[in-house]
């Protein structure tokens, strides 16, 4: 049933990936007719047309509202491909990528209670006190569309991405300290690690539910090529420019049942599986990444006349 319904979801987001990625492209490619009937700006008007790959590196970072967690950044990424349209300083592309997102949520101490029974089959208050730290690990599927400006080799662009994560897993570390109080005691047992009653360190790998996402992209740079000297009819473009993204809805999965943090083993009190942070969160979940991209296209235009020209004749 789980399988079942993994494979609809899909199916869904990527019917909804499809359809909201040709409305972007064709809502652009209107804007861009319209804003080329009034504002020719001395180019030669024409339509080039160019096929990219692309690739960025640089910061990614979680964003919870949650305050008894700090997120850190790691390392992050994406590797692309897709096509490009330009006509007389307007741009606007498609494609799809795959990027890496890695972060680190640290979670403030927490302490949870569970009742149980105790080696004698007393009953007993198990307390755990914890501390973790989760590193999440998720890849996603990308449909980025954009659109900008260019002149002489300068460019600026916005647009959306869309993006659906592939088998997110989180990885939770750290230690949680065992104690426990008995009615037949005054006292509580704890920091005697002959009866188990101590720190024990914990790693576990989890997976995580996540939302189709929505996120807002946006780039600026330069064509490192545009002063390059050439006679060819083929364009070479080579882009290097700022690139970021900031989610604009929420990626926390929804959850049928309230996910505990901790969940002792009903034989042995001292055995617990620790869970991702973010399973136990009702509240707001976006990514954020900001890095240096470097995009290269290669295209041109049919109606292009040869001659010597700098970088790419939609320059000229």
């Amino acid at each position: 049933m789980t399988t079942i319904l993994q494979r609809t979801t899909l199916r869904r987001a990527c019917h909804s990936l499809a359809l909201v990625a040709i409305g972007l492209f064709l809502g652009t490619s209107a804007w861009g007719q319209a804003w080329h009937k009034n504002h020719t700006g001395g180019l030669n008007g024409d339509n080039y047309h160019f096929g990219y790959v692309s690739g960025s590196l640089g910061y990614s970072m979680l964003q919870l509202s949650a305050p008894s967690a700090v997120s850190k950044g790691a390392l992050g990424g994406t590797l692309g491909l897709g096509y490009e349209f330009r006509n007389s300083g307007f741009w606007t592309n498609v494609g799809v990528q795959i990027s890496m997102h890695r972060s680190k949520l640290v979670v403030d101490q927490y302490t949870r209670d569970f009742n149980g029974f105790d080696t004698q089959g007393k009953a007993t208050v198990f307390h755990y006190r914890v501390d973790q730290t989760d590193e999440q690990t998720w890849n996603f599927f990308d449909v980025p569309i954009m659109a900008g400006y260019y002149v002489q080799g300068f460019y600026i662009g916005a647009g959306l991405k869309l993006t659906y994560a592939i088998r997110p897993t989180t990885i939770s570390s750290g230690s949680y300290n065992l104690s426990a109080t008995n009615v037949d005691y005054s006292i509580p047992f704890e920091d005697l690690p002959n009866h188990y009653y101590t720190d024990y360190p914990f790693r576990s790998k989890s997976s995580n539910r996540l939302n189709v996402g929505v996120s807002l992209i946006g780039e600026i740079g330069y064509d490192l090529l545009s002063s390059v000297g050439t006679r060819s009819r083929l364009c070479h473009v080579l882009k290097l420019g700022f690139y970021f993204e900031y989610g604009l809805n929420n990626f926390a999965g929804s959850w049928d049942e309230q996910q505990p943090n901790i969940v002792p083993d009903k034989n042995n009190a001292t055995r617990a599986t620790v869970y991702p942070y973010v399973n136990t969160l009702s509240g707001r979940m976006v990514p954020f990444f900001a890095g240096a991209k470097l995009t290269y296209m290669i295209g041109g235009s049919r109606t292009a006349r040869a001659g010597f020209h700098h970088g790419c004749m939609c320059y000229q």
